[in-house]
C-alpha cells in the first residue's frame, strides 16, 4: 500500500461521512424521525462529526503496516458503519436495526476473512459480548427502577452495537473495545453531570464504537490480552 491508497480512502471516507447525515432520517422506524432530514445546523454538525471520523477512520484501515487488501477493506467499511451508528445515536438517540442487523450478518459473514483473527476467536468475542449486552441491560434496567426513571443510558439498541462489536473484534479483544467505550461514556457523563445536573441524558452508543473503531485499527495492540 501507499500513500495514495491511503488519501483514496480517505477521500471516500470523508464523502460517505458528507452523505449519510442527509439520508440517516430513512433508517428509523419512527415515521416523525423519516419525514424530518436534518438540516441546517444540525445537518452541519452532523458532517462536522462523520466527515472526519470517516475519513480518518478509512484512511488509517490502509496505512503502512496494514495488511492491506480484503482485510484493510473490510476494517474501513465496518468502521464506516460505526461512524454511521454514531451518527443516528448522536442525531435521535436511536441505533436504527437497518444498520444494525445487516452488520451483525455481515460481521458473521466476515469471519473467515480476517487474516489477524480466527473464526473461533470471533465466535467467543461474540459469546462474550452477548453476556456484557445482557448484564448492562440488568444493571441499566436496576439503576432506572432506582431512579425512578423509564429511561436509561443503555438500551436495546446499544445490547445489539455490542454484539456487533464482539463479532468484529473477537476474543479477547473485544475486552478492550467495551472497556475503552465504557471508559469514554463514564468521562462524559461525568462531564453532562457537572454541567447538567444528575438527569442529564446521553448516547451511549457513539462511545462503544469508539472503542470498537480503536481496536479495529490497531488490532494485533487487543488481541492478546489476558493471552
Amino acid at each position: 500500500m501507499d500513500w495514495a491508497t491511503e488519501a483514496a480512502a480517505g477521500l471516500l471516507g470523508a464523502l460517505f461521512g458528507y452523505w449519510f447525515p442527509s439520508q440517516q432520517h430513512r433508517c428509523y422506524r419512527e415515521a416523525a424521525f423519516r419525514e424530518a432530514p436534518a438540516r441546517g445546523a444540525r445537518l452541519f454538525a452532523l458532517r462536522a462529526f462523520a466527515m472526519p471520523a470517516g475519513a480518518l477512520a478509512a484512511a488509517l484501515a490502509f496505512r503502512p503496516g496494514q495488511p492491506g487488501g480484503l482485510a484493510s477493506a473490510l476494517t474501513a467499511a465496518f468502521c464506516l458503519l460505526l461512524v454511521a451508528v454514531s451518527s443516528t445515536d448522536f442525531d435521535r438517540r436511536r441505533i436504527p436495526n437497518v444498520l444494525v442487523y445487516p452488520g451483525i450478518l455481515a460481521a458473521v459473514a466476515a469471519a473467515p476473512y480476517w487474516s489477524d483473527r480466527s473464526i473461533g476467536s470471533i465466535a467467543a468475542g461474540g459469546a462474550a459480548a452477548l453476556a456484557a449486552a445482557v448484564l448492562l441491560l440488568l444493571l441499566g434496567a436496576l439503576a432506572g427502577a432506582a431512579a425512578r426513571s423509564r429511561e436509561t443510558a443503555f438500551g436495546l439498541g446499544d445490547a445489539k452495537l455490542i454484539l456487533l462489536i464482539g463479532l468484529l473484534t473477537g476474543w479477547p479483544a473485544v475486552l478492550s473495545a467495551l472497556l475503552l467505550g465504557i471508559i469514554a461514556a463514564g468521562i462524559v457523563a461525568a462531564i453532562l453531570i457537572v454541567l447538567r445536573g444528575r438527569g442529564a441524558t446521553y448516547s451511549y452508543g457513539p462511545y462503544l464504537a469508539a472503542g470498537a473503531v480503536v481496536v479495529l485499527l490497531w488490532f494485533e495492540r487487543f488481541d492478546t490480552l489476558g493471552g
